[in-house]
């Protein structure tokens, strides 16, 4: 098995799960949507998606300078609605799964912003472990879907090969 089915393997949302995230994406356009999947890794039957607020437009109007951009190009998380769901998920037992969020208009990739925001200080991950699913959408409707992963050997972030349906 290779690292990339592995990866697949223990990051795959089932069907339903997607679909949640793809409505989410669809319904938010033309603004990014964003959210966290927890769960048990491995076992998608677990996996709960957890939508999060979206306040990237709130910190753009509290600091223009700062914060060049709004909700259209990019996603700041609201840390009150982070915090509930990781506490959720420390109650049951579970993990964070998947990071998740769209990029309206532009293709499913892992942007600069997001390997940042993905990275601490120490240019390792914040969430070891954890994967990174980005879902493209044009004139609201879900075109593509890709995965990401950390790569420990070329310290950065790979997609990772998965059939995603998102129609």
């Amino acid at each position: 098995m290779t690292t990339d089915q592995r990866m697949v393997m223990v990051h795959a949302l089932a069907e339903q799960q997607l679909r949640e995230i793809v409505r989410q994406a669809e319904a938010g356009y033309p603004e990014e949507i964003c959210g966290i999947v927890i769960g048990t890794p491995g076992a998608p039957e677990t996996y709960q998606v957890r939508q999060v607020r979206n306040i990237a437009n709130l910190e753009r109007q509290k600091d223009t300078a700062g914060f060049e951009r709004d909700a259209r190009t990019a996603y700041r998380m609201d840390d009150r609605e982070v915090l509930r769901v990781l506490r959720e998920a420390d109650e049951a037992g579970w993990d964070v799964v998947t990071f998740y969020h769209s990029h309206p208009d532009h293709d499913a990739y892992f942007s600069a912003m997001d390997r940042d925001r993905a990275l601490a200080a120490s240019q390792e991950p914040l969430w070891p472990g954890a994967a990174y699913l980005v879902v493209s959408v044009r004139d609201a409707r879900a075109c593509d879907a890709r995965y990401f992963v950390w790569d420990d050997a070329r310290k950065d972030f790979v997609e990772v090969r998965s059939t995603l349906p998102v129609s």
